[in-house]
């Protein structure tokens, strides 16, 4: 459990100071989907109680998380993960668990 929490801290973090990069800098859709493994499990199927985003449309992917950046949908961490990532990381990364 404490390694999963430093783990999430850390990408969180991450993924806050990236967000103020210029887009060319930006990680690749690769990277940030990658982050989400600890969770959502690799490529997004999940192994815990947490939703799989394997599979997972682009317009549901995306509404998720523009309502967890926008505080309208409550989670215990993704609200705050949800706000290092700008409009075309997650569309992004939308069209990269959609594929898996």
């Amino acid at each position: 459990m404490k390694m999963t929490i430093l783990l999430i801290s850390f990408f969180s973090v991450s993924a806050v100071a990236n967000a103020a990069e210029p887009l060319a800098k930006r990680p690749s859709v690769e990277r940030m989907a990658h982050a989400c493994a600890g969770c959502h499990g690799s490529f997004g199927h999940a192994i815990a109680p947490t939703p799989t985003l394997a599979g997972k449309s682009e317009e549901d992917f995306v509404k998720a998380m523009q309502d967890f950046k926008a505080g309208q949908r409550d989670s215990s961490i993704m609200n705050r993960i949800a706000k290092a990532y700008t409009d075309e990381d997650i569309a992004s990364m939308a069209q990269f668990f959609k594929k898996q």
